[in-house]
């Protein structure tokens, strides 16, 4: 569910900047800006890539009295916070429009913090809602990240997506596809 919500974001973002700069081609890729050898990712150059940092469980209770430990807590939806990253593959001569890529992208997500099936109809089944926020990073973990990471500081924002990923109490059976409508629903002749 993670890929479907981060999909769907680039998908929204790609709109948004086809929208506002009335341009065709992707301006937003789900990748990393660097293979695991460090080499540059081809499909990123002159793109805003967008990939994960972190998963984290978020350990807030959610419906459940604080203190409550028992096994029908245990059973509670998992919320997690996806920290991703939209970052600038832009070549130095462009460096301005990755900064202004970035900008609009922030700009969409302050207008857009909430994703839900009523602003968003392409919302994917299974995921309710999710909401998006900057996170912060001090200028040492900014540095520790890239340098984790493998690569060099371009210019970024990291982002939090609260979600909630997995319910197993919601999916109680799987019924098969229903290819024809049973005889109670079919309409009665002539009426």
């Amino acid at each position: 569910m993670i890929n479907v919500a981060l999909i769907l974001l680039r998908d929204r973002l790609n709109a948004y900047f086809s929208a506002q700069f009335e341009v065709s081609e992707d301006l937003v890729v789900m990748a990393p800006l660097s293979d695991a050898e460090g080499n540059p990712v081809a499909e990123t150059r002159n793109r805003l890539a967008i990939f994960v940092t972190n998963i984290a469980e978020d350990k807030t209770p959610r419906g459940v009295a604080r203190g409550i430990r028992t096994a029908l807590a245990s059973m509670q939806p998992l919320h997690l916070d996806v920290y991703f990253m939209l970052a600038s593959g832009h070549d130095p001569e462009i460096y301005g429009e990755g900064i202004k890529l970035i900008s609009k992208a922030l700009m969409f997500f302050q207008a857009t913090p909430l994703l839900t099936p009523q602003n968003t109809p392409e919302m994917p089944i299974g995921i309710d809602q999710f909401s998006v926020e900057v996170a912060n990073l001090r200028v040492e973990e900014v540095g520790q990240l890239w340098g984790n990471m493998g690569g060099r500081y371009v210019p970024s924002v990291m982002f939090k997506m609260r979600l909630v990923l997995i319910d197993a109490a919601a999916t109680a059976q799987v019924l098969p596809l229903a290819v024809e409508p049973t005889a109670a629903l079919r309409p009665e002749p002539g009426g």
